[in-house]
């Protein structure tokens, strides 16, 4: 990982863990990252969580309101019609999906940004400054390890957050390098030279078990294609490290 990240231009955090063996490896995980839009999942989280309480349903309908807009970035929602309803189910798909701007804003505004930090310091990602845009690679990993649990929400709500974080608008980082039959449910974020993904990778071992681990890449200092080539290779060191070795190693094709 340290090999792989030294290559490239710009700082790096990595944190990759295996929930299986309990083992795994942070590389400057506790340092402070620009979240950009992998900053989306505190909203996520907060949303579930609050479903998971009782204290708001998805089905509620919010409509998009002339102060939501957000042009800059990514997303599709600031083409839509002012006054346009949707659920909140729907606006936390075009959040994390499309990493939606105009979402992100809607979501804030419902929850209110100060609710979303005291869920942050809740489940002790205490690195995270959410108004500010700040978060390290070890406080991601957490937002994963709770999206993931069933026992933070329950298994409907847990699946709905995975579903909307797989085969996204941006497949271009940690699902990049890997084989096409492993799904990797992610977030991506991108501002100015600070460039993120993370995920959960399932993927079957030889028996047909599934299997997962966690891997968070966030960068700063650097450009793009820099960052988007130090997170592949990332990517695809963690897959054979971990998922290789339990799959068994790929068949040699015969020689001509």
């Amino acid at each position: 990982m340290e090999a792989s990240a030294g290559r490239y231009a710009g700082r790096y955090g990595v944190v990759v863990f295996d929930p299986e063996s309990g083992s795994g490896v942070s590389l400057g995980g506790g340092e402070a990252f620009t979240a950009a839009s992998v900053g989306k999942l505190p909203t996520l989280i907060s949303l579930y969580r609050a479903a998971a309480r009782g204290e708001l349903s998805l089905d509620e309908k919010i409509s998009l309101l002339p102060g939501d807009y957000q042009s800059y970035g990514t997303g599709v929602l600031h083409n839509f019609a002012p006054g346009t309803e949707m659920t909140l189910r729907e606006c936390a798909y075009f959040l994390v999906n499309k990493s939606d701007n105009t979402a992100w804003a809607m979501l804030d505004r419902r929850l209110g940004v100060e609710n979303i930090q005291a869920e942050m310091r809740e489940i002790g990602a205490r690195g995270t400054d959410y108004d500010m845009g700040v978060t390290t690679p070890e406080d991601v990993f957490l937002m994963l390890q709770k999206i993931s649990d069933p026992a933070f929400t329950d298994g409907e709500l847990s699946g709905e957050m995975i579903s909307a974080m797989t085969d996204t608008a941006f497949e271009d980082r940690i699902p990049a390098p890997l084989p096409p039959d492993v799904r990797v449910a992610h977030k991506i974020g991108s501002y100015e030279d600070s460039y993120g993904d993370a995920g959960i990778v399932f993927y079957k071992d030889r028996d047909g078990t599934e299997r997962r681990y966690f891997i968070v890449v966030l960068s700063g200092g650097t450009g793009e294609g820099s960052a988007r080539a130090a997170m592949q290779e990332i990517s695809r060191v963690a897959y054979e490290a971990l998922a290789v070795p339990r799959r068994g190693a790929p068949e040699k094709k015969p020689e001509a």
